[in-house]
């Protein structure tokens, strides 16, 4: 079976260019030679933090080594369209027929915050460029209340314009749609709003493996906050959330317990999960952090345990489930079973299959199963095929 060069490749074409061996490499990332082999020959997936820890060593962006964006990511005409409309985010452009009003947008604003729910991203491409160019003319041109109002709107826009560039790996379009999130929080004069930009900030930082940097962002928001609502609840809650995972990628156990207590308090507060601002909250995704932060801090078996013992909410996100099967196949790899690795990645296709194609955890531990099974497996390369990883 050919297989789609992967991180592993990646990495040691970028290593011989800049003429290490792999032992100075490994000693530059702070990793163990042992696992950089391994890496590199498709043996052992990279996770999110030897990425990071590689990708700094090695002096380029974490995306060059996941190859993304993938060569098979979808709709480039609405990365382009994106891109203008972001761009102009001070230059509004009246719109060529009249403008709709503010609760005909809102609803908008809703549907795309259900595709983004969903991770209907194809769908989601092509709504977003039209409908931030029509809220940011709003915003700039009408008044008082209803100019607040258009800013929430465009914020929540731009939301979910961030997890689609994100998922699909066009990491510089998405902080600058951090950036522009950031400015449009501050002209909603919204406290709630500026904290949803820092926890969408900080993933340019969880991406880079600047972890310390991270937190101190989500800290400072979480401090502006005052949980007397639901609406700031949910947003508290995710930014302790985000900052387990930060801890955790970290290799910093004791901070990453510290935020989910955090997040555990928060969330009995609630009724079950919600979502504000296209952030979902509540005992659920608290737990799915907590199985993805064990993951993280290499406990497998903790993290199958803790998965052993969920039942998701009929109403839980697509993305939110989609992601705990993700995680779940990661912890299964690393333990060593299989079949149960297979199994959870074809769960997380059934309830999101973009997010999963388009999930660079998803495509490394799909390399790996590939590599370890020795003789053809039908449901592995048919698997594999659908991802684009295998040919």
């Amino acid at each position: 079976m050919s297989m789609e060069e992967g991180p592993g490749a990646n990495i040691a074409v970028l290593r011989k260019a800049a003429n290490l061996t792999q032992r100075g490499l490994a000693t530059r990332a702070q990793i163990s030679h042992s696992l950089l082999t391994k890496i590199e020959t498709g043996d052992r997936a990279a996770t999110h933090a030897v990425i990071a820890a590689i990708a700094r060593a090695l002096r380029v962006a974490p995306e060059r080594l996941l190859g993304q964006p993938y060569p098979d990511a979808p709709h480039p005409d609405a990365v382009e369209a994106l891109r203008t409309a972001v761009r102009r985010y001070d230059l509004p452009n009246e719109p060529e027929t009249t403008p709709r009003t503010l609760a005909e947008l809102g609803r908008e604003v809703a549907g795309a915050t259900q595709l983004r729910r969903d991770a209907r991203y194809g769908k989601l491409a092509h709504v977003l460029p039209p409908l931030i160019e029509e809220l940011t003319y709003a915003a700039h041109s009408l008044r008082g209340e209803e100019q607040l109002t258009a800013w929430r709107l465009l914020a929540d826009s731009y939301g979910s314009a961030h997890t689609w560039a994100h998922r699909l790996g066009y990491a510089d379009l998405a902080e600058m749609i951090a950036d522009r999130l950031s400015y449009t929080a501050m002209m909603a004069d919204d406290q709630v709003l500026s904290a949803v930009a820092a926890w969408t900030r900080v993933n340019a930082f969880q991406a880079a493996g600047d972890y310390s940097h991270g937190l101190h962002v989500l800290d400072r928001a979480s401090q502006k906050l005052t949980p007397d609502n639901e609406r700031a609840a949910v947003v508290l809650g995710s930014l302790h959330l985000r900052g387990m995972t930060l801890a955790s990628r970290a290799k910093n156990t004791s901070e990453a317990n510290a935020q989910f207590r955090q997040a555990e308090h928060l969330a009995n507060l609630l009724p079950g999960d919600t979502t504000h601002h296209h952030l979902t909250f509540g005992p659920a995704n608290t737990l799915i952090h907590q199985v993805a932060a064990r993951v993280e801090l290499e406990r497998p078996r903790d993290a199958i345990n803790l998965a052993e013992r969920f039942t998701a909410p009929k109403d839980l996100p697509a993305t939110r489930h989609g992601h705990h099967y993700i995680d779940v196949a990661r912890a299964y790899l690393v333990a060593g079973d299989r079949d149960r690795t297979m199994k959870a990645l074809r769960q997380a296709k059934q309830v999101a299959p973009e997010q999963t194609r388009y999930h660079p955890m998803v495509r490394e531990t799909t390399r790996v199963l590939v590599s370890m099974h020795r003789r053809a497996n039908a449901d592995l390369v048919g698997f594999a095929t659908w991802l684009g990883v295998a040919g």
